[in-house]
């Protein structure tokens, strides 16, 4: 049986590597080895422990329904953009928070001034590492495969990285090397750390950036995808071909998610898909992004056949766009992430994609129960 999965094992392996220049659907996704394969291997559980710096908790307490309620729909944003990964797929679990007091951070955290500017900023890269000894001296929250730390200091990579417009730090594939730390920044408002999160979330996953490839790779950097470039900003919301072969590679074929991460976690609270647009309507959203407290919505841009000359013809997509009015100004933003946009579909990232209709099940492990902040 051993010899039989084996080559098994080297088929499979040889179909991904044939098949990278194309960047299609694998022929054998319907083979019965295959389901069976993909059913054994299930659903890598992510378990997050979030840690908030006094800072950013000074920012969440300006949230009306709650800290826990706003970071429950932070990680639940971050998972729909793994929606589309299947064998296995993603399911991310928010198991705490935590606020740390001003001694705790000061333990860990480490400031730099960069030559001609006057104001000191987190170094990334020293921090976390002195973050994720912290974390593993004091055994915080033993049973989550990721501690996050969120922060809303402002963040300058002295390694290299200076220019690029998204600043944070993580481990690749962390959790199997007992470094399961990150950090990115966040507003404590508009969920502006989503997209950084989920790069982070991707590279604890052992997803590498396609900037990093061989040229010989079909995947553009210039393409916009979740992990294209280093650091900067997505222009889309799903991610490129090869972070999809990567991540089935690793976890399908090798099965290492179930060591790292494949547990049963018990979410704080109750479980719930809530995302940003059931969080804030589209007139909040619109105050939030201008600053303005007169800012609202004024076009339905799907009707408006002048808006619609400039978003393209997807019906579906148009709908995932804004016209906030501001006094005799407008300004076009991203409909909140979450906005329904057809049958089972949902706005993320500005695109209309279909929402995973996920079944509840019971969870076995016991997690603590957090204060609010």
């Amino acid at each position: 049986m051993r010899s039989v999965a084996f080559f098994v094992f080297l088929e499979a392996a040889l179909l991904v590597s044939s098949s990278a220049s194309s960047c299609e659907g694998y022929e054998y996704e319907t083979d019965e080895w295959y389901i069976k394969r993909c059913k054994f291997v299930g659903t890598v559980d992510v378990g997050i422990y979030i840690m908030v710096d006094t800072a950013y908790g000074r920012l969440l307490q300006n949230i009306p329904s709650g800290v826990i309620s706003y970071l429950k729909v932070l990680v639940n944003n971050v998972e729909a953009h793994f929606w589309n990964f299947k064998c296995p797929d993603v399911k991310l679990s928010l198991l705490g928070v935590k606020q740390l007091t001003e001694q705790e951070e000061n333990s860990f955290k480490k400031y730099k001034t960069f030559k001609n500017e006057s104001t000191k900023k987190l170094d990334p890269v020293f921090t976390l590492a002195m973050f994720n000894r912290w974390v593993n001296k004091t055994n915080q929250c033993e049973r989550a495969e990721v501690v996050y730390l969120l922060t809303s200091d402002p963040i300058r990579d002295f390694m290299g990285a200076y220019r690029l417009e998204m600043k944070a730090a993580s481990y690749f594939v962390g959790p199997c090397i007992e470094r399961r730390t990150a950090l990115s920044t966040d507003d404590g408002e508009s969920f502006s750390g989503v997209s950084g999160m989920v790069q982070q979330m991707a590279r604890l996953f052992g997803i590498k950036w396609d900037d990093s490839r061989s040229p010989t790779k079909p995947c553009s950097t210039d393409a916009g995808y979740v992990m294209s470039k280093n650091g900067e900003s997505t222009k889309l919301a799903n991610f490129s071909c090869c972070s999809y072969e990567e991540w089935e590679f690793s976890y399908f074929f090798g099965a290492r998610g179930k060591t790292c991460f494949n547990q049963t976690h018990k979410s704080i609270h109750s479980e719930n898909d809530k995302l940003p647009a059931d969080f804030y309507n589209a007139s909040e959203y619109c105050k939030i992004f201008s600053g303005r407290e007169e800012a609202k919505t004024c076009s339905d841009i799907v009707g408006n056949p002048q808006l619609r000359s400039d978003l393209g013809e997807n019906t579906y997509d148009a709908a995932c766009q804004l016209q906030c009015c501001i006094n005799q100004t407008h300004l076009n933003i991203n409909s909140p992430d979450g906005m329904k946009c057809g049958n089972e579909k949902v706005c993320i990232h500005g695109f209309c994609v279909s929402k995973k209709i996920r079944s509840t099940q019971s969870n076995n492990r016991a997690s603590d129960e957090p204060r609010e902040l």
